[in-house]
């Protein structure tokens, strides 16, 4: 039996647990850090399947960490969720449902990828 999938969600949203409660029932296991400098200090390499970053109102600052992270670990899978747009890849529509089917396709097609890699 696989382990569940480990997600670092970095939020500072009022509605935060209501996004950790959809990936929890997801059945991923939720690593909540509220700010980004704290989120820092725990990104270990292969520590977390994904990094999640909420941008709210710090768009500019939430597009730095994830370039950061993009530079010092490119293989680190990671979403952004945002209300405003944003030309980087990792950049989904903040609303539930779009941040929901995002982490599924990113942690299933990354899942493919790592069984073909291990059969090979």
């Amino acid at each position: 039996m696989n382990s569940p999938r480990k997600i670092l969600l970095i939020d500072t949203a009022s509605d935060r647990k209501e996004r950790i409660k959809a990936l929890a029932d997801h059945g991923y296991s939720i690593f909540p850090a509220l700010r980004m400098d704290e989120a820092r200090n725990r990104c270990t390499h292969g520590g977390y399947d994904l990094i999640v970053v909420n941008a709210g109102s710090n768009q500019e600052q939430a597009e730095e960490f994830c370039d950061q992270i993009r530079t010092q670990c490119p293989k680190q899978l990671l979403l952004m969720t945002s209300d405003a747009a944003s030309d980087r890849d990792y950049a989904v529509s903040r609303g539930l449902p779009a941040m929901l089917q995002a982490v599924d396709d990113l942690l299933r097609d990354n899942n493919k990828t790592s069984n073909l890699a291990s059969a090979a």
